[in-house]
C-alpha cells in the first residue's frame, strides 16, 4: 500500500509539471558552463575552461545506473553548434526535474551565476543545483546572495545527488541529504559533509561514457583542449597552437601534498569534503578509461594525479604501462609526476606506443629554499637533473613547469630561474618548458592564511571572484590577485615574464613588440583571412563508440 502511494505521488509530481507518465523526461540535466568572455593580447578573444570536471560524466553515469535519467550539455558546444544558447529551448526539449551546473573553477563564477539567472527566467520552478570546489567553499554565501541558486552539494556528490533527486521527487525533505546546503525560507541550511567517496565506489563508475554528453563528437573534435578562439576553424587552431584532442584519466580523488598556491591540496580537500585520505581507482578501472578515450577518438590521455602510495608508486605505473602496451593503445600519454621518475619508471614509459608521450615535472622554481617555504620541496635540483639525464638517455620527452609570483620570491629569484632554464635547455635536448604566473585560488594555503605567506589578497569572497570574472578584459594569465610584502610588484613580474618566459614568441626583449603586432593582426582579421584562404576544414577522426556502462 505504501509502495503504491509512493508511485502515485511520483506520478502526481511529474503530472504537476505538465507531463504524462509516458513522456521521456530528464531527472537531472547537467550543464557545463565555460568562461566565455576573455581577452589576452596575443590571441585576442577566447573562451576557456572547456573541460568539464572529469567527475561530471561519472555523476551522469551513476544516476543512470540508479534508475534516473541524466544528460550533460556543454554550453560551449551548444553555442558552437547552434550559434546561440537557448536555455528555454533546452529546458523544453529535456523537461528536467533538476538542473545542475558545475562551479569547480573560480573562473566560471560569473558565467555560472548568469546562466542560473537565465534558467530561472525561462522556468522559475526548476531548482538549480551547484557543485564543485568553488561552489563548495562558498556555498553559504552563494545561497545567501543569489536566489537563482537553490542547492549546493559540497564535496563528493554521488550519494548526495542521488538522495537529493529522490527527496525532490517525493517528500522534499532535505535535512537528511549529506553534504547538501539549501534554503529553508530565508535561512540557509547546511547539512554535515558526511559522505566521502571511497575507492570501491569510484571503481563502480564510468567516467568516460561520452554518449551521456549531447554532441559529444563536437566536444571531442573542437573542445577537448584548454581554450577556443571563436571564428577560427578547428584545423587552423590545431596548426597555430599544436593542440591535440586530449582528456584526463580519472585516477582518484584527494591529494597528499600541501602546496601553498593550490586549491586542490590535501588541506583544501579536508575543508571542502572532509577528506583526509586519497581514494585511488584500481588499475583495471584506469585502463578501461584509457581504452574508452582511444575508442572515442582522442589522441592523448593525461595521468595527472601522482598520489599512489609512495613505496609502491613504480609498481602502479609499470603495471599501467605494461597493460597499455599489451592492449596496443597508441594514444600519446602524459604522466604528471610529483617526484622525479626512477630508471624503472623511465624504461617502462619509453616503450609506450604513443610517439608524443611525455612526462611532466613541476619544480616551480630553481630556488630550493623558496620551494620549501611554499611547501613545494620534494626533491633537490640535483635529483631532478639526475632523472632528466636518465630520461634523455632513454629517449623520454619531458615538460618542466615553473611559476612566477610565489610568496617570498625576489627579483633575483626570477633572474636566476631564467638562467637555470637556459642551463637546462642547453644540457638536455628533450626538455621543454612551461612557465606560468600564479593566480590566487580559493581554498589554497595562500587564500586561507595570507598572513603566513605575507600577502594581501585582492579576492577572498565569492563576490570578489564573481565581480572580477564579470569583466572580460581582466587577464588571468598575468594577474596574481594578491600583493606580496617586500617582493616585486605585479607589474614588474608580468614584464619580466613577457621578456623571459613567453614560450609562444621566445623573442626576449622584443617579445612585447611581437605580442603587440600579433594583437593587431587578430584585430585586423589577418588570421581569419588566413583561415578562409587556406580553406582548412577539420575532418573528425573516426571513433569506435564505447558501450560500456
Amino acid at each position: 500500500m505504501i509502495f503504491l502511494f509512493q508511485i502515485g505521488t511520483f506520478i502526481y509530481i511529474r503530472a504537476e509539471k505538465g507531463e504524462t507518465p509516458g513522456n521521456k523526461i530528464m531527472d537531472v540535466l547537467l550543464l557545463h558552463v565555460p568562461k566565455f568572455n576573455n581577452y589576452y593580447r596575443p590571441i585576442n578573444r577566447f573562451s576557456f575552461v572547456l573541460f568539464p570536471p572529469i567527475g561530471l560524466l561519472g555523476l551522469a553515469n551513476y544516476l543512470q545506473k540508479n534508475g534516473y535519467e541524466s544528460r550533460i550539455i556543454h554550453l560551449g558546444v551548444e553555442q558552437h553548434k547552434q550559434g546561440k544558447i537557448d536555455l528555454s529551448n533546452i529546458i523544453a526539449e529535456h523537461i528536467p526535474s533538476i538542473i545542475g551546473l558545475d562551479l569547480h573553477w573560480h573562473f566560471q563564477s560569473y558565467d555560472v551565476i548568469n546562466t542560473a539567472r537565465k534558467i530561472k527566467q525561462a522556468n522559475p520552478k526548476i531548482p538549480v543545483l551547484l557543485g564543485g570546489f568553488t561552489a563548495s567553499l562558498f556555498a553559504e554565501e552563494i545561497l545567501r546572495d543569489f536566489d537563482c541558486i537553490d542547492f549546493v552539494i559540497r564535496g563528493d556528490a554521488e550519494i548526495p545527488l542521488l538522495h537529493l533527486v529522490r527527496h525532490y521527487l517525493s517528500d522534499r525533505a532535505y535535512d537528511q541529504v549529506p553534504n547538501l546546503a539549501y534554503r529553508q525560507g530565508n535561512v540557509v541550511m547546511v547539512n554535515p559533509t558526511s559522505f566521502i567517496a571511497d575507492s570501491q565506489l569510484l571503481d563502480t563508475i564510468c567516467y568516460t561514457d561520452f554518449t551521456l554528453m549531447k554532441d559529444y563528437a563536437c566536444f571531442i573534435e573542437s573542445f577537448s583542449r584548454y581554450m577556443n578562439m571563436p571564428g577560427l576553424s578547428e584545423a587552423s587552431q590545431r596548426m597555430l597552437f599544436r593542440w591535440q584532442k586530449g582528456y584526463q584519466v580519472y585516477l582518484g580523488r584527494g591529494c597528499i601534498h600541501g602546496c601553498s598556491y593550490c586549491g586542490g591540496s590535501k588541506e583544501a580537500h579536508k575543508i571542502i569534503s572532509g577528506r583526509n585520505c586519497v581514494s585511488m581507482r584500481s588499475i583495471d578501472s584506469i585502463l578501461a578509461s584509457i581504452q574508452d578515450l582511444e575508442k572515442f577518438g582522442f589522441e592523448s590521455a593525461c595521468l595527472a594525479l601522482d598520489s599512489f602510495p609512495l613505496p609502491q608508486v613504480d609498481d602502479y605505473y609499470v603495471a599501467i604501462f605494461d597493460r597499455i602496451k599489451r592492449l596496443n593503445i597508441s594514444l600519446d600519454i602524459e604522466v604528471e609526476r610529483y617526484y622525479p621518475p626512477t630508471i624503472r619508471f623511465i624504461k617502462s614509459f619509453c616503450e609506450l606506443l604513443g610517439k608524443g608521450s611525455f612526462v611532466t615535472i613541476s619544480p616551480h622554481t630553481h630556488n630550493e629554499q623558496l620551494r620549501k617555504r611554499n611547501a613545494l620541496y620534494r626533491y633537490s635540483n640535483q635529483e631532478l637533473e639526475q632523472s632528466l639525464s636518465m630520461m634523455e638517455n632513454e629517449g623520454v620527452n619531458t615538460l618542466l613547469c615553473f611559476t612566477c609570483g610565489l610568496p617570498f620570491e625576489s627579483m633575483e629569484d626570477l633572474k636566476s630561474m631564467a638562467k637555470y632554464q637556459q642551463y637546462i635547455r642547453k644540457k638536455f635536448k628533450r626538455v621543454r618548458f612551461k612557465t606560468c604566473m600564479i593566480e590566487i585560488e580559493p581554498g589554497s594555503g595562500m587564500s586561507r592564511n595570507p598572513q603566513a605567506y605575507e600577502i594581501q589578497l585582492h579576492r577572498s569572497s565569492f563576490a570578489d571572484y564573481y565581480n572580477y570574472h564579470s569583466q572580460p578584459m581582466q587577464n588571468h594569465w598575468l594577474a596574481m590577485g594578491y600583493d606580496r610584502s617586500g617582493c616585486p610588484a605585479h607589474q614588474q613580474v608580468s614584464r619580466f615574464f613577457c621578456r623571459h618566459f613567453c614560450e609562444r614568441f621566445k623573442a626576449g626583449w622584443a617579445s612585447p613588440m611581437v605580442c603587440s603586432t600579433t594583437s593587431a593582426m587578430w584585430k585586423l582579421g589577418v588570421f581569419r583571412l588566413f583561415d578562409s584562404l587556406v580553406g582548412l576544414n577539420p575532418r573528425p577522426r573516426k571513433s569506435i563508440l564505447s558501450t560500456r556502462k
